[in-house]
């Protein structure tokens, strides 16, 4: 019988694990119980949300910080704009509008009713209507709820995250993202209530729904960088400008919103009246 030299069936120097399937199946189980773990109890933030009434929610924050804002006419201005326009929403309880001096061209809802403005919004839109509409829609996160879902579901994802990996570990900010995702689809989600409820408003107090888009319009990038076409916005908090102008015009169209002349914006809202030198 001749010899056949051949190498043995098994070795136990040699390992026959795969390292990079094992990790890659480790951390796909475990941002799928992540992503399962944070919207669930993001469903109990929401049903949580609807138990707490205005009344409840301004004892709760009345004694947070309350950002100092700009107590000039400019603010009393907008505050008189927001009031007009709460009636359109049925929004009963009172609402503080706080005008802070910033380059910001922004606004947003805070816990306990109230609403800030930066002044570098009012260097962006060109008409009330315009202004009218970012109000509008910032009365539609309060009438939904939306700035307390949101505080909810953001102190869930980071309590979930350091529970599961531990606060500040390289597991968490590997799995950051994937919850990060699945916070700005929801929050996409809102805006795009926001703004149908905000195009509503607009209509109701001015008889149409012109200047509804031109926030948009003006700050809309004139292109996208390489890595957002790629990634289609879909880690953004707010739908991208141009997708929100032709959601406007299509909504506008199907609830028969005319458009008609916007009105100029009040002569009070200037840089030198609304700002700090």
């Amino acid at each position: 019988m001749d010899y056949k030299p051949v190498l043995p069936s098994h070795n136990d120097n040699v390992s026959h694990d795969r390292p990079v399937r094992e990790f890659l199946l480790l951390f796909s189980g475990i941002t799928a119980a992540l992503l399962i773990a944070f919207w669930l109890l993001g469903l109990g933030v929401d049903l949580a949300v609807t138990y707490i009434s205005p009344e409840m929610e301004a004892k709760i924050f009345s004694a947070g910080p309350v950002p100092a804002g700009e107590n000039n006419a400019c603010q009393a201005e907008l505050q008189r704009m927001t009031d007009r326009l709460r009636s359109c929403i049925h929004i009963a309880y009172p609402l503080k509008l706080i005008l802070m001096d910033s380059d910001t061209a922004n606004a947003m809802a805070l816990p306990g009713g109230r609403i800030v403005v930066f002044t570098g919004l009012l260097d962006t839109v060109s008409s009330e209507n315009g202004l009218s509409f970012i109000l509008a829609h910032e009365l539609a996160h309060f009438k939904h709820r939306d700035h307390l879902r949101g505080m909810g579901r953001g102190i869930v994802m980071t309590a979930l995250s350091a529970l599961l990996t531990g606060a500040g570990s390289d597991i968490t900010r590997l799995l950051a993202p994937s919850a990060q995702f699945g916070m700005a689809q929801y929050s996409q989600d809102r805006e795009a209530m926001a703004d149908k409820e905000a195009l509503t408003v607009l209509n109701c107090a001015y008889g149409h729904v012109g200047g509804a888009d031109e926030f948009f319009r003006a700050v809309q990038p004139k292109a996208d960088s390489s890595i957002r076409r790629i990634t289609g916005h879909y880690f953004d908090s707010h739908p991208e400008a141009e997708k929100r102008i032709q959601t406007l015009q299509r909504q506008a169209r199907q609830m028969h919103f005319e458009s008609k002349s916007v009105l100029p914006l009040p002569n009070i809202f200037t840089k030198k009246s609304c700002k700090n030198d």
